[in-house]
C-alpha cells in the first residue's frame, strides 16, 4: 500500500514539474518575442547615418 502512495506522489510531482517547466518556457518565449519587437522598433526608428 505504501508503494502505491509513493508512486502516486511521484507521478503528481513529475506532472507538476512538467507543467511548471512548460509554463516557464512559454513565458520566456513570449518575453523574448516582446524584446525582439522592441529592438526591431528601436532599430527602425533610428535615423540613418549622414554621409561624410
Amino acid at each position: 500500500m505504501a508503494n502505491f502512495v509513493a508512486i502516486g506522489l511521484g507521478v503528481v510531482v513529475a506532472v507538476g514539474a512538467a507543467l511548471l517547466l512548460r509554463a516557464s518556457v512559454r513565458i520566456l518565449r513570449r518575453a523574448g518575442l516582446r524584446i525582439d519587437a522592441i529592438l526591431a522598433d528601436e532599430l527602425r526608428d533610428r535615423p540613418s547615418p549622414r554621409p561624410r
